[in-house]
């Protein structure tokens, strides 16, 4: 597995999935578009849904990008990258806004990115990569580091029958 290989992964989605936490610290899973740079993501979502409420009050966020159901083969190795990030909004005022909202409209539809930046309720985030894991099929684990490149296999063994 190569760190190119992880790259070329990813350029295949235009939405992430995330859990993220409740003010009450419950596991909160939902999606959103995104747009890439290098390491970070930035996702451009409403406080009115609750995962923006929950990345105003937590920094905390895990995100995943799984093989597309009908092209898995084997449903207990469907390929998949998980990344533990964290987050930071980036405000209208900053000169990165304005990239980033550049590469919203190159990648979606302009338009609805100049209507739903426009909106007080929208808010842009800039997910870090702390961390992460690829698999990509069985004994094809990975550790990522925060540059999502690859650093590791992971080897474990496995045993027969079942522990508790």
């Amino acid at each position: 597995m190569t760190t190119q290989e992880i790259s070329t992964f990813l350029e295949q989605f235009q939405t992430l999935m995330m859990a993220s936490l409740t003010p009450e610290g419950q596991p909160h899973a939902s999606t959103a578009p995104f747009v890439q740079q290098g390491n970070e993501f930035y996702i451009l979502i409403s406080t009115v849904a609750q995962h923006g409420r929950n990345l105003l009050n937590s920094q905390k966020v895990s995100l995943l990008f799984a093989e597309d159901e009908a092209k898995t083969l084997q449903p207990f190795a469907r390929k998949r990258i998980t990344i533990e990030a964290t987050e930071s909004e980036i405000l209208r005022e900053e000169g990165a806004f304005e990239a980033i909202m550049t590469l919203f409209k190159e990648n979606f539809d302009g338009d609805l990115i100049n209507s739903l930046s426009g909106m007080g309720d929208f808010h842009l985030f800039k997910l870090s990569t702390v961390s992460g894991n690829a698999v990509m099929g069985f004994g094809k684990a990975y550790r990522l580091d925060e540059n999502l490149e690859v650093m590791t296999q992971i080897m474990g063994q496995h045993q027969k029958g079942h522990a508790r």
